[in-house]
């Protein structure tokens, strides 16, 4: 495990510095394959500032949302800890990222992008649907370095010990499973897929993106059995993100069937 670079004083957190590495790897990226789509290069870098900001607002949100139910039911310590610690009270509510929500929010970004400037949403879909899973799963990869996102006790062949982590106390109790690793390789398996299909096969509108969301709904559904952190949250033994894979599946079934293609522009 490998949380922090260290440059002299500085310490830069290794998830924020390859998230970063591969937004702008995803940027690059995007503008030549603008080329095939006959989009404009320059509007694939501002529409990845809103993205950005996007990822960033809705990845927050989405975090404090998982906290809800904990809060919920503790809302009378939860206000007396705004009162004698906010800094601590605003980390617990918003200390973390989720990836669903960051998504949601990128893809909203884009949207808004979109109608301001009148540029058709559906072919930046396409553009954009294979470059997701790549930096998602480089993501995972700073996760594994950082610890987070762990998975649950395992002993068996592949198993991870990490070492010692005093932000996360029980991180090194028992051997785990490297579930951010697996969803790393995952990711970048279904990005290799989408890479092929969108040169090899002739799709309709949103159809690509329609693939990549039915993929990751069902592959995050059963990835959160593997996972031992109990910080995302869960609604009755179902975690956050699994509440949210069943709502986003019909999404990604209707944009595979191509119901959605005259209305994404």
């Amino acid at each position: 495990m490998f949380p922090v670079i260290e440059i002299g004083v500085v310490r830069i957190p290794v998830y924020t510095a390859l998230f970063m590495l591969g937004f702008a790897i995803m940027i690059i990226m995007a503008r030549r394959i603008a080329e095939r789509y006959n989009y404009p290069k320059a509007d694939i870098l501002y529409v990845s500032l809103y993205a950005g900001i996007g990822i960033f607002l809705g990845a927050k949100l989405m975090y404090f949302i998982s906290k809800l139910p904990a809060i919920v039911a503790k809302f009378d310590v939860y206000i007396e800890y705004w009162k004698n610690e906010p800094m601590g009270a605003f980390n617990y509510s918003f200390g973390g990222l989720v990836f669903y929500g960051g998504l949601i929010g990128a893809l909203l970004g884009a949207y808004i992008y979109c109608r301001q400037y009148k540029m058709p949403f559906h072919t930046l879909t396409d553009i954009f649907a294979p470059l997701i899973p790549f930096v998602h799963g480089i993501g995972r990869i700073g996760c594994f370095m950082a610890g987070c996102c762990y998975g649950k006790e395992y002993h068996g062949f592949g198993c991870v010990q990490f070492p010692a982590n005093k932000l996360i106390p029980v991180l090194d109790d028992v051997p785990r499973i490297p579930v951010q690793l697996i969803e790393a390789g995952l990711n970048f398996a279904v990005a290799g897929v989408l890479f092929v299909l969108m040169k090899k096969v002739k799709l309709k509108s949103g159809q690509l993106m329609g693939i990549y969301i039915l993929y990751y709904t069902v592959a995050r559904f059963l990835l959160e059995m593997l996972r031992g952190d109990a910080a995302r949250g869960n609604v009755g033994g179902v975690s956050t993100s699994q509440i949210i894979s069943v709502i986003l599946l019909p999404i990604g079934i209707a944009l595979v069937s191509g119901k959605f293609s005259k209305n994404l522009a």
